[in-house]
């Protein structure tokens, strides 16, 4: 298909004039565009922490119709201006909020600038403001939370605080602080602060154990029902945690039995499944059951097929050429202190073939004090034989630890320690002298 060529005659005056006018109109206008973008790019990236005053004029004096550049002026006016020239801040956030009513960070800085400006009246009403653009943000409800702190508007302070912490989880430890600086031990006021929710609730009572306050934190966490305990176990597991690191192994106790089921729950004086014959998990998600892991050159597990009394037993299958001494197998006993105990267990090998035997401990975790070592494991092959002794708890010692741990016999003229063969534990019993 042909191509029209379309040929405009300039010879006419008029259509000059035009033309003119157009170049003219479109010079100006790409002056004007390009004076914003520049003006803009230099707000975009502006840090009003390091650049100055006259970077900002700048900005400000190519794009004088853009929020941007007139929130930046703002911003380094509040750094740089003596105080008696901050309402000049003030005017640059205002007019900021003009050109841009819709973007709640204008509204947000506004209110800060009239809350430190002394017009709390003007400061909330703009932070509500920036509340309402962005309600799922964290920072509008933070900042307008503080406002009403300082004006002791407790209930709703912290009706925003709670909002901004859900917005934001990183938040919710400087929310605990406040909640603790401003009621402290009353419990009811901080459980109305908290609100309805037992998760919060929870993780305030790990908090404040966190902190040191454990009577305070127990109390808090008594407070919830069975069923918000149960709905909060992991709260409960940092609990349990923290108390244990401080050597309160009763009270981890108390609380691992108000979250775990009827089969996992112990009590003080109590090997739990010390015969290996309950079909329970083993590791650190249970507080007070066996903490079992296989390290190279060895196996940890269960024996279905072999037993002191019942079906089952613990077995540990070495196959060590080298240097083995880690033995990832102990367990927490809550025990009474200034208490003598009576401890046995037995134990069986086959083609046990090392210098260093395994053998069990039970120390005390307050100052990892050996309180009994009991024999070696036998080598070669061996029937079930029983080891009984007794030990005495500390003056400060609510658990001990048994612990199947493996001794050295690396020596000078021996550098390498071998073990080969199996060994089985049943049967760990712990009972209080009368």
């Amino acid at each position: 298909m042909p191509q029209e060529l379309i040929q405009v005659r300039v010879r006419n005056p008029l259509i000059r004039i035009l033309l003119i006018l157009l170049l003219i109109v479109a010079g100006a206008w790409s002056y004007f565009a390009v004076r914003w973008y520049l003006g803009n790019t230099f707000a975009e990236y502006f840090d009003p922490n390091e650049s100055n005053f006259e970077v900002a004029q700048r900005a400000l004096a190519m794009a004088p119709n853009d929020p941007l550049t007139h929130w930046r002026m703002a911003e380094v006016s509040l750094k740089d201006l003596p105080l008696d020239r901050q309402t000049e801040a003030i005017a640059e956030y205002e007019k900021a909020v003009s050109l841009s009513p819709y973007d709640y960070r204008y509204w947000m800085s506004l209110g800060i600038a009239y809350e430190r400006a002394g017009e709390a009246g003007k400061a909330e009403e703009a932070l509500k403001r920036a509340v309402a653009l962005a309600p799922s943000y964290s920072y509008p409800h933070w900042y307008l939370a503080n406002l009403l702190l300082r004006n002791t508007r407790y209930d709703e302070a912290f009706a925003e605080l709670r909002l901004a912490s859900a917005a934001d989880p990183e938040l919710q430890p400087q929310q605990f602080n406040l909640v603790w600086a401003i009621y402290g031990d009353d419990l009811e006021g901080v459980k109305n602060a908290l609100g309805p929710t037992s998760a919060a609730r929870a993780a305030f009572a790990f908090y404040l154990i966190s902190q040191n306050h454990f009577e305070e934190g127990l109390r808090l966490w008594d407070a919830l029902s069975s069923e918000e305990k149960k709905a909060n176990k992991g709260s409960a597991a940092a609990i349990i945690i923290t108390l244990n690191k401080d050597f309160r192994f009763h009270d981890g106790l108390k609380v691992w039995n108000d979250i775990a089921n009827e089969k996992y729950r112990t009590e003080v004086g109590r090997v739990f499944d010390g015969s290996f014959e309950d079909d329970v998990e083993y590791g650190p998600e249970i507080a007070f059951g066996w903490q079992v892991q296989n390290v190279p050159q060895m196996q940890v597990g269960i024996d279905p097929a072999r037993s002191h009394d019942g079906t089952r037993s613990l077995k540990l299958v070495y196959q060590a050429r080298s240097n083995l001494e880690a033995v990832h197998v102990f367990e927490f006993v809550p025990v009474q202190p200034r208490t003598e105990y009576d401890f046995e267990y037995y134990v069986s090998t086959d083609k046990l073939e090392t210098g260093g035997p395994p053998r069990v401990d039970i120390f005390d975790p307050t100052d990892n004090t050996v309180l009994v070592s009991p024999s070696l494991a036998p080598r070669g092959t061996n029937n079930w034989n029983r080891v009984s002794l007794s030990f005495k708890t500390g003056e400060k010692t609510e658990a001990v630890v048994i612990r199947i741990m493996r001794v050295s016999c690396v020596q000078e003229d021996t550098p390498v320690c071998p073990i080969f063969g199996s060994v089985w534990y049943d049967d760990f019993n712990i009972k209080r002298r009368k």
